[in-house]
């Protein structure tokens, strides 16, 4: 990063400043045991991600291959723009509208893209070493696959054996048995696939959560649910499910050596369709109920010594049951809760709880989605139902990390990748394509920052090498003429890729960058995605 563009964000508000939150983030906190990482603020491009170090190694600017390729767009001579010289003034082109990036514009500090590892990971986890490999190279590599740092690796509670309704691949080991005892061999595949992407990045954000308590604790004797959709953990159990849960959070950093930055014990726990019998572990939790699991699993964290190991909550199905529930906690509930994760499948409130989090200065995850209940006519078109998906999340909620539910699902509608498990490969889908137009170019560490348009997403990578535009095409086309002038310096072009339902991330023509400025049309139904190069 250049000095002056670092003087300039050193300078700027640390407050959330965007029109769609009208609050203000409070100081940053220590990050110790029971509080929240720093969040909601942002913080200068080039420092580190919330939370500590940013997670995910390298981040976007140099060479690629494919249809993520990244050249250095040339230098400040030329048709570029640097230097002390008079910044011109700029004026929207005939037919385009004029958007200016401002870099004082401060919005979340990102920590990266990710996903959910059950259930497809308990699937590939069973394929070769080789296999595994394969899927986690895809998954990590921020030059031709998806560049994920964050991974959520789930805690099975473990169903009842002799129960056999569980749909395939969804039926996770547990830990402990109804003895009490823990078996530290179960769950081998989705521990295999979590041992293989650590492997290959040491600096990986994790998180456990949990679907439902092992059978044993739950009224039902079911992991899938109650009878009636009601609370299924049994009332003196939950000591004891914040004891399973926190043990396996133990093992893992003592003897296998990964610790989780975040644990959360709650899965979706206001809905009522966790009902006994079902195809998946589900468990639902009154907002009362939900309160004493936290503040127990907190506990139970701090007395082993796990204080690295940060508690998250509640991961509501929809964003308007998360702010309710939010809203009516205690005060010693929300201290015991580090970081607020959601899912964004429904619920229309984004900006409120953006505003929300940014006034218990709590990191804000989007820690789950998918085209839940959305009719489509083919996986294409549920993939662009993701493309303005994560743009609605990373904007008007403010997410400060996105993650996928299912990027091997069954279901093509939900798969990023489709999996083989005679040839233990995959296929790419146009999900891949959707999510890689944004986590490809968008690091760990960026700085998000407030623009003057609908559907679109602007973001100084934390290297200073680049500034990441992302333009969802929606119902129309649209074009814009880019003010570059508050950026310290520019390149002489800006590389652009295109996704949409005939294209597949493809490089298209550079544009020219001249006066600070250049023209970009970005078409409906596609995702657009530009980069401009800060030599």
């Amino acid at each position: 990063m250049k000095r002056s563009t670092l003087a300039v964000l050193a300078s700027a508000s640390l407050a959330w400043t965007g029109a769609a939150c009208g609050s203000t983030s409070p100081p940053q906190t220590d990050g110790e045991s029971g509080g929240a990482p720093p969040s909601g603020g942002a913080a200068a491009v080039g420092g580190t991600s919330s939370g500590g170090s940013p997670a995910g190694g390298t981040s976007t600017g140099g060479t690629a291959s494919g249809g993520g390729a990244l050249t250095s767009g040339g230098t400040a001579s030329g048709g570029g723009s640097g230097g002390s010289e008079p910044r011109p003034v700029v004026e929207a082109e005939p037919g385009t509208s004029l958007l200016v990036i401002d870099p004082t514009e401060l919005r979340q500090h990102f920590q990266g893209f990710g996903t959910s590892m059950c259930w497809w990971a308990n699937r590939v986890g069973r394929w070769t070493p080789e296999g595994v490999g394969r899927v986690a190279d895809v998954l990590l590599d921020e030059v031709e696959g998806l560049g994920f740092n964050i991974f959520r690796y789930n805690i099975g509670g473990g169903e009842n054996p002799s129960h056999t309704h569980m749909d395939e691949y969804k039926d996770l080991e547990g830990f402990q048995g109804s003895d009490g005892s823990f078996d530290w061999t179960a769950d081998q595949s989705q521990r295999a696939v979590l041992d293989a992407l650590v492997a290959r990045n040491d600096d990986l954000i994790l998180e456990a959560f949990s679907n439902s308590p092992p059978y044993w604790m739950t009224e039902s004797s079911c992991a899938s649910g109650s009878s009636g959709g009601g609370n299924n953990l049994k009332a003196d159990s939950y000591d004891d499910f914040a004891h399973y849960l926190t043990e396996v959070a133990l093992h893992f950093r003592d003897e296998w050596g990964i610790t989780f930055q975040t644990l959360e014990p709650l899965n979706e726990p206001n809905s009522t369709w966790w009902k006994s019998d079902g195809g998946q572990e589900g468990c639902h939790f009154s907002p009362a109920n939900q309160e004493q699991i936290i503040k127990l699993v907190r506990e139970q964290l701090d007395e082993k010594g796990l204080t690295d190991t940060l508690v998250s909550a509640a991961d509501e199905n929809s964003i308007d049951d998360a702010i309710t529930n939010l809203n009516g906690f205690g005060d010693d509930t929300l201290a015991a809760i580090a970081q607020i994760n959601v899912h964004s499948y429904a619920g229309s409130k984004r900006q409120e709880l953006r505003a929300l989090a940014t006034e218990l200065n709590r990191p804000l995850w989007q820690s789950e989605s998918g085209p839940l209940g959305i009719s489509v006519d083919d996986d294409i078109e549920a993939a662009l139902v993701m493309a303005e998906r994560i743009m609605d999340d990373l904007t008007d909620l403010g997410a400060e990390a996105w993650l996928d539910w299912q990027v091997g699902d069954v279901s093509v509608n939900w798969a990023s990748i489709t999996l083989n498990d005679a040839d233990e490969d995959f296929e790419l889908r146009k999900r891949f394509y959707v999510q890689a137009a944004y986590s490809r170019f968008i690091r760990p560490g960026a700085q998000i920052l407030g623009v003057d348009a609908p559907d679109v997403l602007a973001a100084l990578n934390q290297d200073g090498q680049s500034l990441v535009l992302v333009f969802w095409g929606g119902g129309a086309e649209r074009s814009f003429t880019l003010d570059l002038t508050q950026l310290p310096t520019v390149g002489t072009e800006a590389q652009i890729f295109r996704t949409s339902r005939t294209e597949d991330l493809e490089p298209l023509s550079p544009l020219a960058i001249e006066g600070y400025s250049l023209v970009i049309s970005a078409p409906a139904g596609a995702l657009t995605t530009l980069v401009v190069p800060l030599p």
